[in-house]
């Protein structure tokens, strides 16, 4: 048996655990007997939910990294 390092705060879910929660969802299932079986909280299955177009690219993460620099940063002359 494997153990998890102290550093890792939670296990993320597969994209394979995402899409079958998400299509079980979509087939009628209860919020609860899916949060239960694949182990998710309410508010990750519902936000997969309104992510999911399809396919299963679209239940991915997405980069945390902003899209635009500090208004404060230091521009390319200053550095």
């Amino acid at each position: 048996m494997t153990s998890i390092s102290q550093n890792l705060r939670y296990l993320p879910h597969t994209l394979e655990t995402r899409y079958h929660a998400v299509k079980t969802y979509q087939n009628g299932a209860s919020v609860a007997f899916i949060c239960r079986r694949y182990k998710v909280s309410k508010a990750s299955l519902i936000r997969w939910n309104k992510r999911f177009d399809g396919t299963k690219e679209s239940l991915k993460d997405h980069s945390h990294r902003p899209l635009t620099p500090h208004p404060k940063a230091h521009t390319l002359q200053e550095l």
